[in-house]
Order: C-alpha cells, then sequence, then structure tokens
C-alpha cells in the first residue's frame, strides 16, 4: 500500500518543478493523456509547437473529414516528430465523412474553379478507388424525410429502430404531413432583398418560420427540441431579431439554434424549420 502511495505521489513531482500553466498542459499532453482532441485549424496553428515538443500519436481520427481541405488534412497528419528510421510511424489513419454533403468552402474563385480546391482529401480517395466502409442504414429521421435524400446513395436503408420506435410511429401534432414546403408570398410587397451585397434577408419568410414556431411551442413542442436554419447569414440574423422581438419575454423563449446550414453540418434535432430565402433567382 505504501509502494503505490508513493508511487502515486512520484507521477505528481513534475507539478512541483513546472511552473506555469502552459508547461502543465504540455507535460499532461506528452506524458499522460491517452486520447486527444483538437480542431484541425489548431493543429495547423501549432505545428510548429508540437513538433518540437516531439508529439507523436499512433491513430488518428478525423470527422467530417469530406469538408476538410487537402491541407487541413495533411497537416494533422504531420504534425510529428520523426527523429530516425526505426521510430515507430502512424498506424492508423480513419477519416470520417461524408463526400456527398457539403465540400469545403473556398472563398477564391479560381481556385475553386481551376484548381479543384473545393474537393477534400477524402473525396479525392473516394474517386480515386480507395477502399472504403460505406454505412448503408441511417437512424436519424423518419423513412418518409429519408426518402428525400436517400436517393443520392447507391443503397441507403432505414435502421430497425425506425419502424420500432413510438415516436416514429405517430404522427407529428398539429401538422398533417411529416414534411411540408410552403410557398410564402411577398410580405408588404416585398420578397427577397439584400441590403448588403450577398447579404440576403426575407421578412415574409422570417415572419412565418417563427408564427410556425410559435405555434409550435403553444401545441407543446420543448423548445429545446426545434431548430431554425437557413440558407444564408442576413436571414439567420433577420431571424433572430424576429424571436427577440416575438418570443423574448413570454413563453415561448428562443429554439435550440438559429444558425445556417454551414454552420448546423454533423448536427441534429427533432424539428427543423427552414428557411430559404430567395425568391427572385436560383441561390
Amino acid at each position: 500500500h505504501l509502494c503505490a502511495m508513493f508511487h502515486e505521489l512520484e507521477q505528481f513531482r513534475p507539478f512541483e518543478l513546472l511552473r506555469t500553466i502552459h508547461e502543465k498542459t504540455n507535460y499532461l499532453l506528452m506524458k499522460q493523456a491517452k486520447v486527444i482532441a483538437m480542431t484541425s485549424t489548431h493543429a495547423a496553428l501549432r505545428r510548429g509547437e508540437l513538433v518540437k515538443l516531439g508529439f507523436n500519436v499512433d491513430n488518428i481520427v478525423m470527422e467530417e473529414a469530406a469538408q476538410l481541405k487537402d491541407v487541413e488534412t495533411l497537416i494533422p497528419i504531420l504534425s510529428r516528430k520523426q527523429t530516425s528510421v526505426e521510430e515507430k510511424n502512424l498506424r492508423r489513419l480513419v477519416l470520417l465523412g461524408d463526400h456527398h454533403q457539403l465540400p469545403p468552402v473556398i472563398q477564391h474563385l479560381t481556385l475553386q474553379s481551376y484548381s479543384h480546391f473545393d474537393q477534400s482529401l477524402f473525396a479525392r480517395f473516394v474517386r480515386l478507388g480507395v477502399p472504403t466502409i460505406h454505412l448503408d442504414q441511417q437512424g436519424r429521421s423518419r423513412a418518409s424525410l429519408a426518402n428525400l435524400f436517400n436517393w443520392k446513395y447507391d443503397s441507403l436503408g432505414n435502421l430497425p429502430m425506425i419502424s420500432d420506435d413510438p415516436r416514429f410511429k405517430l404522427a407529428n401534432a398539429g401538422f398533417l404531413h411529416s414534411y411540408q414546403f410552403i410557398d410564402v408570398p411577398d410580405y408588404n410587397g416585398r420578397g427577397e432583398q439584400s441590403p448588403l451585397p450577398h447579404f440576403y434577408q426575407n421578412l415574409g419568410e422570417a415572419e412565418y418560420v417563427v408564427a410556425v414556431y410559435q405555434y409550435m411551442r403553444l401545441l407543446g413542442y420543448p423548445a429545446a427540441s426545434i431548430s431554425i436554419i437557413t440558407s444564408y447569414n442576413g436571414q439567420k440574423q433577420l431571424i433572430r431579431d424576429v424571436i427577440r422581438q416575438r418570443c423574448g419575454n413570454n413563453f415561448f423563449g428562443s429554439p435550440n439554434k438559429i444558425t445556417t446550414v454551414d454552420r448546423f453540418q454533423g448536427q441534429q434535432n427533432d424539428y427543423i424549420l427552414f428557411s430559404m430565402v430567395r425568391t427572385k433567382n436560383i441561390g
């Protein structure tokens, strides 16, 4: 018992010698941590420091790899210090993603159009025929909702829980269909607006989507189970303003999320209200 106690005290000794929080954090990172989580951007920014520390890992798992640019995928792989040929190399790289969804965002049109920078390393591997494991069943939405996107995949079915779960057997209270597309006419004679370049807003849709949210709250839907998403930052800001005016100081409260499609990527919620904004041209 005494040997075990002194062994445990020995493990705490470095914290008596290390003075700053930064030094203690680096010690934990290099000596104690078994699993390390960071973004690809953070790995790129701290690559020099990680290499200097002698950072080494056996396995790397990247989530949403289909949204990462080539360099964002390669830098974390290269954030390892190898001083000799005999030193063990990276043993396993796991890329998780869906190349049918949003590609990497490239602001420079020339690089996007002529250099194909908007194709992720994950998508390149798939295109070049690198062996992949395809998940062929989904469990995130009703079967009727899955029919909206399963045509994009070779053979996408539904997990047994979709047919067995009581939540998916019952209709959504207050709604005739599991999904509905609503044509919102111009509000006070105005539809899509752009007060600033590429800052698209549609007040009629914002008012309508907030009214639907209030209707759902009156029926007893939890605010935490409802998210409002849209295609443009301008509309996101407008919907947030309408929510503050209509729901800020009363029973309704705010929904779980009011955000854009890009920001909502990889997340989910029970009920989604989507504002598409554009009425003049195809967005």
